[in-house]
């Protein structure tokens, strides 16, 4: 009895032995094979909240590329200014003592004055997700931004987008065009986007997005203009009353690596490298659109109130935007602004 009793214990290890085996042979993936004896490490900054549009992209990017590169490319990624200002990341980036930056485009504009043209107001309104992209990431525009990167060391590596917009949040009902007159609101330090609010005869005032939600909420600015998800990301569903749907800028990520970081890598690396930088594009635009609708209705259950402007109000506001393009010319030069333009009519 006790002879056959240990040879049921003896299969019972056997089947387990076979059972765990089997399992580590097949659970894990193989890991990819690391390029090369060297690693670099980049680390990337942006003022996003965290889990915002901008930080899940850098985050799917660092995913992606250190898997494929087996662990020699690494990526620390650092949200909400931490790194310090845009100014100062974009100083950093030039320098490379940061490797990479995704975020709205904006505050790049003077440094790379050419990428000003994504601040022509209504500029995309109308235009398909595809049209946008091919502008943006395939055309002679696409060309002329990437050598004015080049030229005060940055990488261009590509936009992600999804055919969305910078919205408007308000504690004044806005209803029509002229409603926005005498509106406080909250803008970025950007000449382009103040002369547009200037103009439909708002006050604009930059406030910086940390002490955004306290100027909300104790009136020093009535409202502010922002993406879904960085606007639900902030709970300015908490200090704000209305959503307006004015789809005034367009809300694309833009991705620039250190020139100089990037060139210190061997060709495969950065072969790699421009593989996971595609696909986590490709991620950030899909996440983009699948969550575009759920930012805005997660606002909504917050308890703000949506209106859309009607098509008369809107082109309104884009006559309105025509005195930012005059501006836009004379930083971006005839060139640039024809390109984008003539690619968004797929000339």
């Amino acid at each position: 009895m006790e002879e056959l009793n240990m040879k049921k214990v003896l299969a019972s290890l056997l089947a387990l032995s076979m059972i765990l085996g089997a399992a580590l042979t097949t659970v894990p993936a193989k890991a990819a094979a690391p390029l090369g004896d060297d690693t670099f490490l980049f680390q990337f900054g942006h003022g996003a909240a965290e889990n915002s549009i901008g930080d899940l992209y850098c985050k799917k990017f660092k995913e992606i590329v250190e898997e494929k590169s087996g662990g020699s490319i690494l990526v620390d990624v650092y949200s909400g200014s931490q790194l310090g200002t845009y100014g100062e990341m974009m100083q950093s980036l030039q320098t490379g003592d940061i490797g990479g930056m995704i975020f709205q485009p904006s505050p790049a504009v003077s440094f790379v004055p050419e990428l000003a043209v994504l601040d022509i107001p209504y500029a995309f309104l109308g235009k398909s997700v595809e049209q946008i992209d091919k502008a943006l990431n395939d055309s002679k525009y696409t060309e002329i931004l990437a050598n004015a990167f080049d030229a005060k060391g940055y990488k261009f590596m590509s936009f992600a987008q999804a055919g969305t917009f910078r919205e408007t949040t308000s504690n004044k009902e806005i209803r029509t065009a002229e409603d926005f007159k005498g509106l406080n609101i909250r803008t970025l330090e950007n000449n382009n986007h103040i002369a547009f609010w200037k103009e439909v005869g708002a006050n604009p005032t930059p406030v910086a997005f940390g002490e955004l939600y306290l100027a909300l909420q104790q009136g020093l600015v009535d409202a502010q203009e922002n993406p879904y998800d960085t606007s639900q990301n902030a709970k300015f569903q908490e200090v704000q009353k209305y959503l307006i749907e004015t789809h005034h800028i367009l809300y694309p990520n833009l991705f620039l690596v250190s020139k100089m970081r990037y060139e210190e890598m061997p060709e495969e690396y950065r072969a790699c490298f421009d593989e996971a930088a595609a696909e986590a594009r490709d991620y950030a635009a899909a996440l983009m659109a699948d969550t575009s609708e759920d930012e805005k209705q997660k606002l909504l259950d917050g308890g703000m109130e949506d209106i859309v402007l009607s098509d008369e109000d809107l082109e309104k506001l884009k006559e309105a935007a025509a005195v930012v393009e005059p501006l836009v010319r004379a930083q971006a030069g005839d060139e640039a602004v024809d390109a984008l333009l003539s690619a968004l009519e797929g000339e």
